[in-house]
């Protein structure tokens, strides 16, 4: 249905869920009778929005927050609905397994995306990266050493070989920053370019309907 159609089923106004839009809860889904165009998963977004806000007042569901902001009359230590904000919806249970799948699919999505692009890796990879990274630093700090080691023979001022260490050491890893960047923005591409080819290959390959 349209963002219209569906605020009419919320029974609220469109500003209501243009800003639902913004917090990212509104599900789209193709458009059957529209190839190209898109149109609300009226099922996955009023379980998104159920779950997360509190349609009462338009606001996200936070009665600790709300509370805090409006302290209690000394006199009168009940505070009222409005002061606490109102009770979060019950969901179903059919409505809280549909939520629990899609925050499933989510984690799954988004852990497939982070190693498709190289955001993720195993752990022995993980170490494996970070061995190396702790040799070459450690090889390069030594050699640093090395190359000043006269000048540093020939100051008798503590103060001088301190700022002269500290100088050197600030543009070696800052060049060793800007070479780990320029090294992960490259894996970024080549990791973006393999994941493009392979979808290529596997429509290619997928039987056509």
């Amino acid at each position: 249905m349209s963002k219209s159609e569906f605020a009419t089923f919320m029974k609220v106004g469109p500003s209501a869920v243009s800003n639902w839009a913004k917090r990212g809860l509104i599900v789209m889904g193709p458009d059957p009778d529209h190839p190209g165009r898109e149109k609300v998963d009226a099922e996955k977004s009023a379980i998104l929005v159920r779950a997360t806000i509190d349609q009462t007042r338009g606001r996200p569901k936070d009665i600790e927050r709300t509370a805090a902001a409006a302290p209690a009359d000394e006199k009168n230590p009940i505070k009222s609905p409005t002061q606490v904000g109102a009770s979060p919806v019950a969901l179903s249970q059919t409505e809280q397994a549909r939520l629990d799948d899609m925050r499933e699919r989510t984690t799954r999505r988004r852990i497939e995306n982070g190693r498709l692009l190289g955001q993720l890796v195993s752990v022995a990879e993980y170490e494996r990266r970070a061995g190396e990274m702790g040799r070459m630093i450690r090889e390069r700090t030594q050699g640093l050493v090395r190359q000043h080691a006269e000048r540093i023979a020939a100051e008798t001022d503590p103060r001088a070989v301190a700022a002269l260490l500290a100088g050197e050491f600030d543009k070696l890893f800052d060049k060793i920053a800007s070479e780990l960047e320029a090294e992960a923005a490259a894996e970024l591409t080549a990791d973006i370019t393999l994941a493009a080819v392979e979808a290529e290959i596997e429509e290619e390959d997928s039987p056509a309907t």
